[in-house]
């Protein structure tokens, strides 16, 4: 009777018992209301780096503490918090580069970086735009241009069509100076000529491309200036950003004296290039307006009282001195720009 009593004292009471099967059907529902929450139970760890978590972002790799599975909800706050993060960024920086000369640059060389888009990233950004733009509305003037060229050209050949040879010359290679049709014939003519009359190396190289140019093209002078202008604007934007690390240079000679590194000065030329693409790229579109064209002269006071403005706020020195080292860096600039436009003009000519 004892042991009677006993089994049923273990047996318990059949209400309180939970079948073994049960258990893993209750952990199935708990991880699956965990994850319909859309976070890990009990997680304290990076899901990226496993580095343990001391807030909102991990502080080894600094990825924000996000579920592992995140529900449709979750997705979209996520996506619209970046994408309020990046306009709040992105448009105070347009504000501080428009009307507030220099200021980003010194407090981006001061640490302050956060509320700014990153400088390259907008150059990038800025410059894209600029270009696609210019490209845009120069097409449409390119025909009207190479037309208006071309024809003052040909009235200009027509005025010329004899050719002024001198008739007192006996001399069959002097008649015929300026008559060679092919490269073969210019340089047999070339020959006939005492070595002081003639060509000298680069006469000879203009004289031959342009043959060979007359021959590529078959004599359409629209067509060699329309591949001209293509082969320009394509180079263009390498020769602006190569010129970026010498007005870097041009600063950092300016200002020897001033405790600034070499990347700071390139930082102040970024954001500079960063202005000027956007102060471009408002004024190739107001351009499209032909009574509005009076205002590129206001840009371009603008952008001297900008730089002005920017090398006062930075490098913090007299208005004597700034309005010195402004005058040298603008012309020295200049003749850097000079010479670089001619050499891509060069470069241009030979690429044809």
């Amino acid at each position: 009777m004892d042991n009677l009593t006993d089994a049923a004292n273990n047996m318990g009471d059949p209400l309180d018992a939970t079948p073994a099967a049960a258990e893993p059907l209750m952990a199935s529902d708990t991880v699956t209301s965990a994850e319909a929450e859309g976070s890990p139970v009990g997680s304290k760890k990076c899901l990226n780096c496993e580095a343990v978590l001391t807030g909102p972002f991990c502080g080894a790799c600094g990825q924000k503490d996000l579920p592992r599975r995140q529900t449709l909800g979750d997705l979209l706050v996520n996506f619209l918090g970046s994408f309020t993060s990046f306009e709040s960024k992105f448009f105070t920086t347009f504000r501080f580069l428009l009307f507030r000369p220099g200021r980003i640059v010194k407090e981006y060389n001061e640490g302050k970086r956060e509320r700014f888009y990153h400088p390259a990233r907008m150059y990038v950004f800025l410059s894209f735009i600029y270009f696609l733009i210019f490209s845009l509305v120069f097409s449409s003037n390119t025909e009207r241009m190479i037309t208006t060229t071309t024809t003052d050209r040909d009235r200009v050949a027509v005025a010329k069509e004899t050719p002024a040879i001198d008739i007192q010359t006996t001399d069959p290679a002097k008649k015929n100076k300026f008559s060679p049709k092919t490269r073969a014939q210019y340089d047999s003519l070339q020959a006939t000529l005492p070595e002081e009359e003639r060509d000298n190396w680069f006469g000879r190289y203009m004289t031959h491309k342009g043959m060979e140019l007359m021959n590529k093209f078959k004599n359409d002078d629209r067509a060699i200036n329309r591949a001209f202008l293509e082969i320009f604007l394509t180079n263009l934007p390498k020769m602006v950003f190569l010129l970026m690390p010498l007005f870097a240079l041009l600063l950092k000679l300016l200002y020897i004296r001033k405790d600034f590194f070499y990347s700071e000065h390139l930082i102040f030329t970024v954001f500079f290039y960063d202005f000027l693409y956007l102060v471009g790229s408002i004024m190739l579109l107001v351009n499209l307006v032909d009574w509005l064209e009076w205002l590129d002269l206001v840009a371009l006071v603008w952008l001297l009282i900008y730089l002005y403005k920017s090398m006062r706020q930075v490098y913090g020195q007299s208005r004597a001195k700034t309005v010195i080292k402004f005058l040298i860096l603008a012309f020295a600039f200049s003749v850097v720009l000079v010479v670089a436009l001619a050499g891509v003009a060069v470069y241009t000519f030979t690429q044809l």
